[in-house]
């Protein structure tokens, strides 16, 4: 949006500075380092890419990967379990994320420029994961947590800005025409009614509301939508135009690029090809230069069946352990309870638009396993203090 921001390097700046105040913070013996399972897991399963490095194809490219994509997530994530400590700070993150999905896509869809759209479906102006086919999976994870503080007591304003980002996020996927994207946000929308919005008349108006909006979106949706979207049930022959024929030669890239990430993953079933090393793989035997489109293949074939299984475990573990504190808190919180409902929706949704795009490195996925982990440590607070107030 503003590339002569990036000479500052705000994103380094600000992530040093945090990673800083919390080390500060620690020398002042002030928090303590807070400890769970799924932290444990990740620290593993980072060993387990370091280890990898010797054996993988391009070792360079690996190392790479490992510094630029993954130790970033690994810092953020790490700096959220620590510091998520109270529902106000989660409310406080999610309502980040939620505005800022609300500029972005908002922003994407007046931008009169046509340097963000590829032929007739829109990019975005984000050039991370807020655009192009990331866009779904990212509405996909946040629409159970906008479901969630909508339901909480809200101020009319606040209500509004749910409402537009939602909106706006919808507009914007139907857009980007991309069909993982729509598949994953009705799979979202489908659980969190089962887990959020069916509890209560409120919800279920939330609810109707939701999919009303849905409906008149996907109704005004553009030509170029219906058209990717109808190639995932119609003949390959029956590819009538450009379009269609363009949808369909995706379509058929990514089946391949599946199929390939299994055989990769059968010949290097330890270490795999190494970090990022899927699309070098790919270009070099094949001369096509892509990416698994699938996250849970990309690790396998990336960082071997082992890290696979570390990986795997992380979601399992976190919903597992939600639903302990949920059974134990019931009724005590209505807060925490929609919360942890909101998170185990948005764990499974990105479980299933996972299958869609390669995340593995990204940070989708380890926002709302942090989230998970902070409202483990908020369940265990409130069993050791019953008169904690847990909105502080």
């Amino acid at each position: 949006m503003l590339p002569s921001l990036g000479l500052l390097h705000l994103t380094f700046v600000f992530g040093l500075c945090a990673g800083l105040t919390y080390l500060l913070a620690l020398a002042l013996a002030g928090p303590r380092l807070l400890r769970s399972r799924e932290l444990g897991i990740v620290v593993v399963l980072t060993i387990w890419y370091i280890a990898g490095i010797p054996f993988a194809l391009w070792r360079g490219g690996s190392l790479y990967t490992l510094l630029h994509v993954w130790l970033k997530t690994l810092f953020v994530f790490f700096l959220l379990t620590q510091t998520l400590v109270t529902l106000h700070r989660v409310r406080r993150l999610l309502w980040a994320i939620i505005l800022s999905e609300l500029v972005i896509t908002s922003i994407s869809i007046v931008q009169p420029s046509k340097v963000i759209w590829v032929g007739e479906r829109m990019l975005g102006v984000n050039q991370g994961i807020l655009g192009w086919n990331f866009l779904g999976i990212a509405a996909a994870v946040t629409i159970p947590f906008i479901a969630a503080i909508f339901l909480a007591r809200q101020s009319l304003l606040q209500k509004s800005l749910l409402i537009a980002a939602f909106g706006c996020m919808m507009w914007m996927l139907m857009l980007t025409a991309s069909r993982g994207g729509i598949l994953s946000v009705l799979f979202s929308v489908t659980l969190t009614w089962l887990l959020i919005l069916r509890r209560s008349s409120y919800g279920r108006i939330l609810g109707t509301g939701i999919v009303l909006g849905l409906i008149l979106v996907i109704s005004l949706a553009p030509a170029v939508f219906w058209q990717r979207l109808s190639t995932v049930w119609d003949d390959p022959e029956m590819s009538a135009n450009r379009v269609e024929a363009s949808a369909e030669e995706s379509k058929q890239d990514h089946l391949f690029a599946l199929t390939q990430s299994v055989q990769y993953t059968l010949d290097n079933p330890i270490f795999g090809l190494g970090l990022g090393n899927f699309d070098v793989a790919s270009g070099m035997e094949l001369g096509r230069w892509m990416g698994t489109h699938n996250t849970f293949t990309q690790v396998s074939s990336e960082a071997g069946l082992p890290a696979l299984l570390l990986f795997i475990s992380l979601p399992i573990t976190a919903l597992l352990r939600l639903k302990r504190i949920k059974h134990a808190f019931s009724g005590e919180s209505a807060e925490l309870f929609l919360m942890i409902n909101a998170t185990m929706a948005s764990l499974l949704a990105f479980a299933f638009g996972a299958c869609f795009a390669h995340l593995a490195y990204e940070y989708y996925f380890f926002y709302p396993l942090a989230i998970a982990v902070a409202l483990q440590h908020i369940g265990k607070r409130i069993s050791a203090s019953p008169l904690t107030h847990t909105g502080n």
